[in-house]
């Protein structure tokens, strides 16, 4: 028997996350909208090896990790904030954001390479797409050294890696 890869460390969850990302962002689902406000909430939890806000705080800066860094600048970003509060919210089945599901082409919304029947999850009115990006590329400079293009226009498999 092997062990499962994602499992073995926080580069391996990273390349599941990044799986799950580009799959979402192209063909969003239910089971993979809540996936991805897991997975880029508690990636970082992997980095830091379990250590909480309170006590990397008082690390002095020129002694924190790469990964310590990552997490404050994570716990910074809004986007970051709204995903913990729907995953907290799901785990306490209490969400104090409007999240909606529509489907369709929708002038405002959708954007340069959407299908015609695109699915979009709306986190108060905004594309999760977007939200999930914003957090997303801070993993991906972590981890590849690279970000995502906003709209993604030119991404390909290859460039996924």
């Amino acid at each position: 028997m092997n062990s499962i890869k994602y499992f073995e460390s926080p580069l391996g969850m990273f390349e599941f996350t990044k799986e799950v990302f580009f799959r979402y962002y192209e063909y969003a689902s239910e089971a993979d909208f809540i996936l991805l406000i897991f997975l880029l909430y508690h990636l970082r939890e992997q980095i830091v090896e379990g250590r909480k806000i309170e006590e990397i705080v008082n690390i002095a800066p020129s002694e924190r990790t790469e990964g310590q860094v990552l997490f404050l600048k994570l716990w910074q970003m809004s986007e970051f904030q709204i995903i913990r509060e729907i995953c907290n919210g799901i785990k306490h089945h209490k969400i104090d954001k409007e999240v909606l599901e529509t489907e369709g082409f929708i002038c405002g919304l959708s954007r340069c390479g959407d299908r015609l029947d695109q699915r979009y999850f709306l986190i108060d009115g905004a594309d999760s797409r977007d939200i999930f990006l914003d957090v997303f590329n801070q993993y991906r400079i972590f981890f590849d050294g690279e970000a995502v293009n906003q709209g993604m226009q030119g991404d390909t498999a290859e460039s996924r890696g």
